[in-house]
């Protein structure tokens, strides 16, 4: 219970950091889309073996994904802004089957600097997998009507419609850094969702 409770104080430190550490990014005007049928993915985690706290989201909009990531520690870096769809291969039948995977595969040193802003420089590649876990084994919980989500830095997305989320196994690299074996992520699934994205 003490190990849980430490890295929920943890977790909570580090939101704080990130709130104190944001890069400073240009109001933009709102955005608005609906999304049929897309997915959503997210991973929060600090890996006590090298000190790193890592927040990546990647959020759907009707013809592309706005992408952000925060990272402090060894491997340091901060960005949000749109990428394009073919940054992202999804495979697998359905979430009802349990074996949806989400690839993002992105250098943000190459997107327009228009659409994708970094902070101090600070753009690489990432190349991150979700497998989502089947919802027997992982649980998952479904949200009808609308929610919020703040990200300090990145905005405000308010989505209105169905999702249902999904724990997820992650792999890959970010900025550099390697996921330590076992890193949890999310994976949320929508369907007629009208999504608003606003800096």
């Amino acid at each position: 219970m003490m190990k849980q409770f430490g890295r929920t104080m943890l977790t909570v430190m580090g939101l704080a950091v990130v709130a104190a550490m944001s890069p400073s990014i240009h109001a933009q005007a709102t955005v608005s889309s609906v999304v049929n049928h897309g997915y959503n993915t997210n991973l929060g985690m600090f890996d006590f073996n090298i000190g790193e706290l890592t927040f990546i989201n990647v959020n759907r909009t009707a013809n592309n994904y706005m992408f952000s990531y925060q990272m402090f520690g060894p491997f340091s870096g901060a960005g949000s802004g749109s990428i394009p769809a073919s940054s992202v291969n999804l495979s697998g039948a359905s979430v009802n089957a349990g074996n949806v995977t989400f690839a993002l595969n992105v250098d943000t040193c190459g997107l327009d600097p228009a659409s994708f802003t970094t902070s101090q420089g600070s753009c690489g590649t990432f190349a991150i997998t979700w497998v989502q876990i089947p919802k027997s084994v992982g649980g998952s919980t479904s949200t009808s009507g609308t929610t919020h989500q703040y990200t300090p830095g990145v905005g405000t997305t308010i989505m209105n419609g169905h999702t249902e989320t999904f724990s997820a196994q992650l792999t890959g690299t970010a900025l550099g850094y390697v996921l330590p074996n076992g890193a949890m992520g999310q994976l949320e699934y929508l369907t007629n969702a009208t999504v608003t994205h606003t800096k």
